[in-house]
């Protein structure tokens, strides 16, 4: 035999002694493996914790390991829920198991894992939480290429009345996943991709449900994008108030688009969230009934909202394209809700940050207010809680009867008629209150007075269905001697233009605080803050004397039973 020959015998016996050697090596290794989750699952049991499946099975040949129905949960002693929090999985399936990784660097590496039907339930004060001492006696690094959560289900619940506060389902899907648990470090994870699919999010609580039809996440490239997030209320217009009890904004509409870009998210020492652009449009319609109680709660400005918040976000540009918002209220002295709205809404919002003392956001923004009028605006927030925010802006060419339906209840006066050239304001504001102008370019105004309801039925007078009667000689009035039929360069500066003087209700909205700064203007541009004190003082007079009358219904009835 040559020399040649002996040679290649011997690396072939080499490879087939190394190939033995590996066999045994990874039937070893899947064999201890398999007692090695044996074990994990025994100490689970020793801290606490019931573990329940109904098999394991791990082929060294196929590369493969399943664990069929497994349920992990705390014992119950402490809580008067019917069940107590846990994690079930319908089949937990790895694939592609490493064995060189494990060897040489101490890693748990798969090709995928795939989780049929993991379910989550989770409390308040959760006590599924793993301890530190445990996270340290049991360091380790996880790898996976590719990660499938198929129906996914989480139950956020509180810890007293065991009621659902979130519930979430959704297809997850996660690429190159890795985490690091190691002694004297935070946690470490990482992921290239994160994909949900067909995304639920309720809040029965809030009365909300959000449905998403898919969210990506590419960590490489920085990019976040959500499609179609559906804003859903469980109840109706009316049956939402009255469930929640109190006057409140009910929100109903579709956002098709959210995207970040240059995102980054991390958590390590605290959360912050970064976007260089971040780019949304939405479609939404806000309702609110007024007839309903009010609730006393403070509401902040949107920088100390901001600036509240328990995690870190840095924007350094939102835009905001072809979006539409309605606003549509049930006054509380009206027959029918009114409403304005604004289409074609864009926008465009510099630096966002909740975390610098030091700064300024400012605000761009445009829109066709009620279908005709181009609104204008801009505005900029100071980041300090001491400086004020100035807004700016104007609202050109629209037919002013379209202001009807928020006028009306408020002031018992309506527009005939009247085309708003331009208004002009501008205006600062802090907390407590806001100051400016507004100056008003408008032709062929007149407006009607319209008689009070006890009036009417006092005069004997049938008012139409959803009309009220007209009140002939406070209209003539009005617009002879209070209102300028128009206002526009031949009438003076000086009787064109309003003050913008209002006292915050720190309980409402910055929309209300904009939108009550402005009307405060154009009630002194127009005089109607007279009309509108003599209609609070006839209301008050109209009280009294129902007050005086309920008084001297008593007193008789009181009488009657003295003389029974």
């Amino acid at each position: 035999m040559t020399f040649k020959k002996r040679k290649t015998i011997f690396a072939i016996l080499l490879i087939c002694i190394g190939a033995a050697a590996f066999v045994l090596v990874r039937s070893y290794v899947f064999s201890n493996l398999g007692a090695s989750i044996n074990e994990k699952f025994q100490s689970l049991k020793l801290s606490g914790f019931n573990v329940k499946y109904d098999s394991i099975s791990i082929d060294w040949r196929k590369n493969v390991i399943e664990i069929d129905h497994l349920v992990l949960e705390k014992n119950a002693y402490d809580t008067s829920c019917i069940y107590p929090e846990f994690i079930a999985v319908g089949k937990i399936r790895a694939e592609g198991f490493r064995l060189m990784p494990l060897l040489l660097q101490n890693k748990l590496s798969f090709e995928s894992v795939h989780l049929e039907k993991p379910h989550l339930v989770i409390r308040e004060k959760s006590q599924l939480m793993v301890n530190s001492a445990t996270q340290r006696e049991n360091e380790f690094t996880l790898t996976i290429d590719k990660v499938f959560l198929t129906s996914a289900h989480i139950e956020y619940t509180d810890s007293v009345n065991c009621e659902l506060i979130t519930g979430f389902q959704s297809h997850l899907t996660l690429a190159a996943l890795k985490m690091d648990f190691h002694l004297n470090e935070p946690f470490l994870f990482t992921a290239n991709m994160l994909t949900l699919d067909s995304v639920q999010l309720r809040l029965p609580k809030e009365f909300y449900t959000f449905q998403v039809k898919q969210t990506k996440i590419d960590f490489l490239k920085g990019i976040l994008r959500l499609d179609s997030l559906g804003v859903i209320p469980d109840f109706g217009k009316l049956e939402f108030g009255r469930k929640r009890g109190y006057e409140i904004d009910r929100f109903e509409g579709v956002i098709p688009l959210v995207k970040l870009s240059g995102f980054s998210f991390s958590f390590r020492d605290s959360t912050v969230i970064r976007s260089n652009l971040a780019d949304v449009q939405f479609y939404l319609k806000i309702f609110r009934d007024k007839r309903l109680p009010f609730k006393n709660k403070i509401k902040q400005l949107p920088i100390a909202q901001l600036q509240n918040l328990s995690f870190t976000i840095l924007i350094d540009t939102l835009k905001v394209t072809k979006s539409y918002v309605q606003y549509e209220e049930f006054d509380e002295d009206a027959k029918e809700p009114g409403g304005v709205y604004f289409d074609n809404i864009s926008a465009v919002i510099h630096k966002i940050n909740n975390h610098s003392g030091e700064g300024k956001t400012e605000l761009t923004a445009s829109a066709s207010f009620m279908g005709q009028g181009n609104l204008r605006l801009y505005a900029t927030m100071p980041w300090s809680a001491g400086k004020k925010t100035y807004v700016e802006g104007t609202i050109q060419d629209f037919s002013m009867r379209r202001i009807n339906p928020m006028l009306q209840p408020v002031t018992n006066i309506k527009v005939e008629s009247g085309n708003m050239e331009k208004l002009s304001f501008k205006f600062v504001y802090n907390d407590t209150r806001a100051d400016g102008e507004i100056e008003l370019n408008y032709s062929n105004l007149k407006l009607v007075t319209l008689k009070e309801e006890n009036n009417q039925r006092e005069n004997g007078k049938k008012e139409k269905e959803g009309e009220m009667q007209k009140d002939n000689l406070k209209t003539f009035i009005l617009n002879t001697f209070i209102i300028r039929k128009n206002m526009d360069e031949k009438v003076s500066e000086e009787k064109r233009t309003g003050t913008v003087m209002f006292y915050r209700d720190n309980r409402k909205s910055i929309f209300n605080y904009w939108a009550k700064s402005l009307m405060s203007g154009v009630k002194s541009a127009y005089n109607l803050d007279k009309l509108v004190a003599q209609k609070n003082k006839r209301d008050v007079k109209k009280e009294e004397k129902l007050t005086k009358r309920e008084a001297r219904k008593q007193r008789k009835s009181e009488k009657r039973k003295e003389r029974g």
